[in-house]
Order: structure tokens, then sequence, then C-alpha cells
């Protein structure tokens, strides 16, 4: 019998985007189970969940492929509720696809939590140079900077959305090649394994690290055989 991971994202379900090659990974002995926060919500609903003053901006999919900026107070108890909405329907564990920081999130099953996962690796690992971050767009530079700095790292932050097609990796590497960085995390589950192959080759095979696959590595040792 699979066991059955449950996957909420902060937007749309299914993540056709980014999703199957977290299954690749996760190998044929886990049942993936989606959910999104903003599931079934008309337009105008999901203007009202926009950043507001003060408020962390998260970007996410929707599933008709476009992008939304959501602000993370008010996404927050949608998350929990498809947490709990997935732990009634019988999964083992719960996966939130999304490496921004969430407080409170509570789970009677294992939850993995990307941000923090991402943290854990990155302390673990020691580079020559500095970390470089590219985080999903402008909005997002101060705060992932912010965030990176708290924990300790000296990070270079570009931005690059993985939801536009026009937007090219080659603009980051001409910054984050000059700064001296190390090593690079591709900082949004928005972004996919093409992306680290762009983004390494740019810089001369400086490891790239995609966040979806990492996180998706450390679930298969919870519910993998």
């Amino acid at each position: 019998m699979k066991t059955r991971l449950g996957i909420v994202t902060i937007g749309q379900a299914p993540r056709i985007d980014v999703v199957p090659e977290m299954a690749d990974v996760l190998g044929p002995s886990v049942e993936i189970v989606e959910r999104g926060a903003l599931d079934g919500l008309p337009a105008a609903d999901i203007a009202a969940l926009a950043p507001t003053e003060g408020d962390e901006v998260l970007v996410t999919r929707l599933a008709d492929g476009s992008s939304v900026f959501v602000g993370k107070r008010a996404v927050t108890p949608r998350v929990q509720h498809k947490i709990d909405e997935l732990e009634r329907a019988g999964v083992a564990m719960t996966l939130v696809l999304c490496t921004g920081t969430f407080r409170g999130l509570t789970a009677s099953r294992p939850l993995v939590e990307p941000d923090k996962v991402l943290a854990g690796v990155l302390r673990g690992v020691r580079v020559t140079g500095r970390l470089g971050v590219v985080a999903p767009s402008p909005r997002h530079v101060s705060q992932t900077a912010a965030r990176w700095t708290s924990y300790g790292f000296d990070p270079v932050v570009v931005a690059v959305s993985p939801y536009r097609e026009s937007e090219s990796l080659a603009s980051a590497a001409n910054v984050l090649r000059p700064a001296g960085v190390g090593l690079v995390l591709l900082d949004c589950m928005g972004f996919r394994r093409e992306a680290r192959a762009e983004l390494r080759q740019a810089l001369g095979g400086v490891p790239v690290i995609v966040a979806n696959l990492l996180v998706a590595r450390v679930a298969v040792e919870l519910v993998g055989d």
C-alpha cells in the first residue's frame, strides 16, 4: 500500500509545474494528495488576500498558470485549514509548498516546513564564498535578505520570477558571479530543475539548490520505504 503524502500550496492545486518533479524524487511508493489554499476562490476573493502594509509578501501559482501575490497574514489560516483537511483525508504527513516562514501552524502528524529544512541544510554545508539567493520577485528581495541574514548568512539576493518564462537567470548570474557566491539557493517552490542547470552553467559549476527537490528528498526519508 502506498504512503499518502499531503502537499499544501499557498496557491491553487494541482501544481502541475513542480509536483511531478517532486514525485520523481518521492518514488512510486508515495501517493501525493494536493490541496491549495486558494482552491475554488473567485478572482475577487483572491484579490482581497493581497499583501497589506507590513505584511510579508508571498507569490504563488494559480490553476490557470498565472501568478498572484498574497499576504502571509491573510493566507496562513487558509493553509492551516488545508492541513486539517488533508489529515482528515488520511495522509501520513503534510508538506507546505512554500519557502516562506510560517508561525503557528499545527498538525497531528508530521508537518514539513521548507523554510526550516532549507535553513538547517544550509547551516550544515560549508563552502567558500557567500550565499546566493534567488527570490521570486523584486518585492521579495528585502524580506528575503533579512531572513537569511537572521539565520547567520551574508546573502546576495537577486530576483527572478519562476512563473514568467521571459525572465532569464543570466541576469541573476551577472550579479551573483562578481559577488563571489559559493552556493546558490532558488528560494521559491516554483523553481524547477531546469533553472538549476541554467544557473549552474552560467556560474561555472557553483552548486545550486532547488528548494522543492531538496524538500522532497527529506520527505521521502520520512515516508518512503
